[in-house]
């Protein structure tokens, strides 16, 4: 009778089970501790002082909310989660600093989050080694160091996580409100990153499946509140994009995506940077008709789609590149290379020595596969680790996308080398063989670098970001061009075959020439020749050189429409700095130097011509250019009559001037 009435208050008020304090507090201190450690390493560097890439445009789009404007009239295309805290912290008074040691201490919080979750699936002992690991993991503070949504995400889902688990457990009496709860936050984590939405998809089907195999009833009503809470939360963005036309739950960006893992240049691990190819995906599907985020998305994914049905063969390596790509410890670029850190920063701890995903996802995997001894729930932690993976596959595989996995796997590495440990004590060394031969051909494929992603021609573009860093001001940081062509130039070294590269390149050059040009026209207006001929003398091989890698970037990539606009700018600068030469020689009456000068001119003045034509058979829209090309047409006809072929090209001007068809001459 007094053990019953012991067991029964047990049954409808679950015992509160103290949690560990002294055990939560060193994983914080070994947390912080950490990230001090890698601040005071990389805190010098200028990549956590001025945003690129992702990091870049969220920090514009949260500075223009936090200025009160309208970042963009359309439906979302990024997700919107990281964009609007941002603007919030911005509108506080944080600066970027600031949020990025904010950041840090949010990791702590993740470290935190991942114990709680382990104490509900294994060993408390796990729970603690595993939640040690996510706290010593380099990748986290790498990433938490970057205005970038992972950092919030991430300890978003594993909260959700950590109350769906006490629901498993037994462990509330409120479990509508908890599932109501855990959808909220699930719901918040997919505003920063929408492929999470799976998650809720998982959970929910794991709990109606746990109920149905009779372990313990989860009710209709309170799954349906998990799905209530996860809708509620996106709505928001939901609404936003139906205001603007589109029906989109969250954001528009599954088909730029798509296209970037799954296209005759997918690498399996590159985005589609921001430049001429990010500019022609764009243009291409605006002449599509798609116009807005919702259509272009549409088109891309039917596109990528195609592709898929058209290249079985390719998309199946692809897809399998990327498994292998998932499981490996070579963490593969996004906006920033961690191995860029190493290398030229000495944050020692993102070396490949360092005790990092080298050494934890070859035990992960084990645990994975051979620990059984869960407390319920561990399957929903198995099912979520393979629904996350699965949904990283379709797209591009690297560090930042599986960050959201790692704490998660440090726990199942601290559960594998519990597996290990249990077979030695019980001295079966029989048991070992099968464990340990698997565990090594683990760490083969895990640590071999399968795709060259650690050869230094990957800091190629962070060479060239951190020359746009360096080529632009930020906050209070001037520009030092200087260092931003020595960057450059090390981006090209790296990658020579990188369109984006030759083309900022040539820019930038054409940026040096620009007011050197502007000078030397200038002062021949006030017939200051020697001025003139020394500004022009400074320009012409900036103008040289930025054409080479003008025609570069354009031969690469022949769709790269402001290669071909840049490159008309470059001949048509050179053409006025030979007609300049022609009205200098005709001061002094050197006929002969006047005509040898014409005669160039008018050659650059056609290359010119020619070069805009280029730009606008890619695309029409562009007003520069035609302007451009009648400027060409202007200036060919200021050239004296010297020899009989400037004569000639002036009168097919004049006739196609009459006919209407001078654009196209």
């Amino acid at each position: 009778m007094t053990r019953s009435a012991k067991i029964r208050p047990a049954k409808t008020h679950p015992a509160r089970e103290p949690f560990p304090v002294r055990e939560a507090a060193i994983l914080v201190a070994a947390a912080l501790l950490f990230r001090v450690v890698y601040w005071l390493l990389a805190s010098k560097s200028a990549f956590l002082h001025t945003p690129v890439v992702d990091a870049s445009f969220f920090d514009i789009w949260a500075r223009t909310l936090a200025a009160g404007k309208v970042f963009q009239a359309q439906a979302f295309f990024k997700p919107p989660f990281y964009a609007y805290l941002l603007s919030w912290f911005y509108q506080v008074g944080f600066s970027m600093t600031g949020v990025l040691i904010l950041q840090m201490l949010v990791g702590s919080v993740t470290v935190l989050l991942t114990f709680a979750v382990g104490r509900l699936v294994f060993t408390p002992r796990i729970a603690f080694s595993g939640a040690l690991i996510t706290a010593l993991l380099p990748i986290l503070p790498f990433f938490e160091t970057q205005l970038l949504g992972e950092t919030w995400t991430t300890p978003l889902m594993l909260g959700a996580l950590l109350m769906v688990l006490r629901i498993v457990a037994g462990k509330t009496q409120a479990e509508g409100r908890t599932q109501f709860f855990a959808g909220l936050l699930m719901g918040l984590a997919a505003l920063g990153r929408p492929n999470l939405m799976l998650l809720i998809v998982a959970v929910a089907g794991w709990q109606w499946w746990w109920g149905r195999s009779g372990k313990r009833v989860v009710s209709s009503g309170s799954i349906a509140l998990l799905l209530g809470g996860f809708l509620l939360a996106v709505s928001p963005a939901t609404i936003h994009n139906l205001k603007y036309g589109e029906f989109s739950l969250i954001s528009a960006n599954l088909g730029p995506n798509l296209v970037a893992g799954n296209s005759d240049v997918a690498d399996g691990v590159s985005a589609i940077p921001v430049g001429a190819l990010w500019d022609d995906l764009q243009l291409q599907s605006r002449q599509a008709g798609a116009d807005t985020p919702g259509q272009a998305s549409g088109y891309l994914t039917g596109r990528a789609l195609k592709w898929m049905a058209a290249n079985p063969g390719r998309a199946l390596m692809l897809l399998g590149k990327k498994a292998l790509l998932l499981v490996n410890a070579q963490e593969g670029r996004n906006n920033i290379n961690p191995m860029w850190f190493a290398r030229e920063e000495g944050v020692f701890p993102l070396a490949r020595w360092w005790p990092a995903t080298w050494l934890m996802l070859p035990v992960a995997i084990l645990g994975l596969a051979y620990y059984r001894r869960w407390q319920p729930g561990g399957n929903l932690l198995l099912w979520v680790v393979l629904i996350q993976a699965a949904a990283i596959l379709p797209f591009f595989v690297n560090a930042r996308f599986r960050l959201p996995l790692l704490p998660l796997l440090a726990l199942f590495a601290a559960a594998g080398g519990a597996v290990l440990v249990n077979l030695w004590k019980a001295r079966d060394r029989r048991a070992l063989v099968v464990p340990l031969g698997f565990l090594a051909a683990l760490f083969v494929v895990v640590n071999v670098d399968w795709f060259g992603l650690g050869d230094e021609s990957w800091l190629a573009r962070d060479w060239f970001n951190q020359g746009l860093i360096q080529s632009r001001p930020y906050a209070d940081r001037k520009p030092d061009p200087a260092q931003a062509e020595r960057c450059f130039r090390r981006a090209c070294e790296l990658g020579p075959d990188e369109v984006d590269f030759n083309e900022r390149m040539g820019a930038f050059l054409l940026g040096r020439a620009q007011p050197l040009v502007n000078a030397g026209s200038a002062a021949e207006e006030k017939n200051d020749w020697a001025r003139a001929d020394a500004a022009f003398s400074r320009a012409e091989p900036l103008l040289h050189e930025s054409r080479d890698f003008h025609r570069q970037a354009a031969e690469l990539y022949p769709r790269s429409y402001r290669s071909w606009m840049n490159l008309g700018i470059c001949e048509r600068w050179l053409g006025d700095a030979q007609a300049f030469r022609m009205r200098a020689a005709m001061a002094k009456n050197d006929t002969a130097s006047a005509r040898q000068s014409a005669l160039a001119a008018l050659g650059l003045y056609k290359e010119s011509v020619r070069d805009y034509q280029n730009s606008l058979q890619v695309n029409p829209q562009l007003e520069d250019s035609k302007r451009s090309i009648n400027r060409m047409f202007r200036s060919v006809m200021a050239l004296p009559g010297l020899d009989p072929s400037i004569v000639e090209f002036q009168r097919r001007i004049d006739e196609g001037g009459r006919s209407g068809n001078q654009g196209r001459r």
